[in-house]
């Protein structure tokens, strides 16, 4: 556990730094929410890794762009889509 006083690019590749000098390696995924300075940290903290945002934040933010009426079809539509077996069946 690490405690800094921002969510900031440098505080996080600081982060990804104090993991990889504990031993952290062959990072190939990252998965995150979609905050600026995390997703600029990722880059340059693991070139070359993929990253991939949360669906459960992605869902969130889904379910708070419709109108009221429309939120429930809208994230179940969604949610059909994340979980199709295949790009056809999107």
């Amino acid at each position: 556990l690490r405690i800094d006083d921002s969510e900031s690019t440098d505080a996080w590749k600081n982060y990804f730094d104090w993991l990889k000098a504990r031993g952290l390696k062959g990072v190939d995924v990252v998965i995150s929410d979609d905050h600026g300075g995390l997703v600029k940290a990722v880059q340059k903290a693991f070139q070359g890794a993929t990253w991939q945002r949360c669906q459960a934040h992605f869902l969130r933010n889904v379910h708070d762009r419709p109108p009221k009426s429309l939120k429930h079809e809208g994230t179940e539509q969604v949610k059909a889509m994340l979980q199709a077996p295949n790009v056809k069946t999107v």
